[in-house]
């Protein structure tokens, strides 16, 4: 395993994996680097180096007592990449890790990134209000979730699963098995960064930050994906970044990178190939 040290001292856990253009894939809130394991081993074998790693507060990295917003997490991307010395790299971003892409191109430009895939977004403001009556009530999905996990996150992260994968449309079966691992995977980190990850890119707005996403990008979401509704986030994403592709999959929900894992691993191979 490697680390490599932020500049306030904390330690960040990443691997890369393979050779070939390097393709940098960032998690989401409530998971780690390990999310991505059933599309690392397709990305090597089809010419990718892939880079993945934990942000701070997540499974194998330090847990510090701050830093959990959405400029630190940027700057500790950014730091990554100096410390690879990447020159020129593609990402695939997850969930809340689209929000943390934003940032980081507001913060450190986008020179070095020649090609983004948006995953799941919950980008660009998911919250309703005054000036944003797009964004989703948040007595309908912030206020219960942030309170179950307060009391039992165990409980509320195995009983959302369901809603996470859709396995009734789901194009891989999803067996309980895979339930208990993706919830091993969550319970690795700790709950108070999930929390402030939780509250951070639910409130924030991040459609400033998406007037940086000048680069080719491709934006894949789930038609049935109650977490972050394509309404709400992926069909605005893909409205206010003039040249993207949307690709909405039918029957998907938010964790579609295991249940629609073989035509996503092909669309991100094909898309990222076509500026490596």
């Amino acid at each position: 395993m490697s680390y490599f040290k932020t500049s306030d001292g904390i330690d960040l856990f990443y691997s890369v994996w393979g050779k070939g253009h390097p393709l940098l894939l960032i998690h989401g809130g409530n998971v780690g680097a390990d999310v991505w394991e059933f599309q690392v081993p397709y990305l090597v074998d089809h010419g990718y180096s892939c880079i993945v790693y934990d942000q701070r507060g997540f499974a194998r990295s330090d847990c510090s007592a701050s830093g959990y917003d959405f400029d630190t997490f940027a700057d500790d991307l950014a730091a990554l990449i100096d410390h690879l010395d990447l020159k020129r790299f593609s990402v695939v971003a997850f969930s809340h890790g689209g929000c943390l892409l934003g940032r980081y191109l507001s913060r450190h430009g986008g020179e070095k990134v020649d090609r983004v895939v948006i995953l799941s977004t919950i980008l660009p403001a998911l919250l309703k209000s005054k000036d944003n009556p797009e964004g989703i009530d948040r007595s309908v999905i912030f206020d219960p979730f942030y309170e179950s996990m307060r009391k039992d996150r165990a409980t509320i992260f195995r009983a959302s699963l369901d809603e996470f994968f859709a396995p009734a449309t789901a194009e891989t079966p999803v067996s309980d098995s895979t339930k208990d691992w993706t919830l091993g995977v969550a319970l690795r980190s700790s709950l108070m960064p999930m929390l402030e990850v939780y509250k951070g890119s639910n409130e924030a707005d991040f459609r400033k930050d998406l007037k940086l996403f000048d680069m080719p990008t491709l934006i894949i979401h789930g038609e049935a994906d109650v977490f972050a509704p394509a309404a709400a986030t992926a069909q605005r994403v893909h409205r206010a970044i003039p040249g993207s592709r949307l690709e909405l999959y039918p029957g998907a929900s938010h964790g579609l990178f295991f249940t629609h894992q073989d035509r996503l691993n092909k669309d991100i191979a094909e898309f990222v190939g076509q500026g490596a």
